[in-house]
Parts: C-alpha cells; structure tokens; sequence
C-alpha cells in the first residue's frame, strides 16, 4: 500500500565516482537504502557505477577508477575532477 505524502527512513546514502587516468569524472553513483533495505558493500556499489558508466550511450574509454566520496559532496553549479596524488574530489580551476 502507498501512503501519498509519506516519507520512508533513509538508512544510507553511498556515493562513488567514476573517473579516468586524468583525473576527469565520467559518472556520478548514488545508492540509497531505506530503514531495512539491504546495504550494498562498497565493492558492490563501485562494481555497479562501473557497470553503468560503461552501459552509457558513449561509454568512456581506457582504464576507469572509482573514488567514494560522501553523498553530498558534489555541489551543484561548481565543476570537479579527481586530485589523483591525493585521490580526493577537487574543484576544477
């Protein structure tokens, strides 16, 4: 039964990156659990944002990485990349 206007218990938000030998993001990952969903182990989550980033309409190509970051760690309207000596998110510019 859905209740309109109900709101379920988040449980967890993951979130991951997919980038490249540059440094440059291709895809951005979030899986959301609810309050007695399943989590997905890390290993799980960048093994789907893999799959996804490769099932795109043009799929990046090379070798790709993946970087977990917190959920809202992306700020909308700024641009980003991957520091790979720190392998941390950076803001471009």
């Amino acid at each position: 039964m859905t209740h309109i206007g109900s709101t379920l218990p988040v449980q967890s938000i993951k979130a991951c990156l997919v980038y490249d030998a540059k440094g440059k993001i291709h895809h951005q990952h979030s899986v959301l659990t609810l309050v007695g969903g399943r989590e997905p182990g890390e290993d799980e989550v960048a093994k789907d944002a893999l799959f996804a980033a490769a099932n795109r309409r043009k799929p990046p190509t090379g070798h790709l990485h993946v970087l977990h970051v917190p959920h809202d760690a992306l700020e909308p309207g700024k641009r980003y990349r991957v520091d790979l000596k720190k392998k941390a998110l950076a803001v471009e510019g």
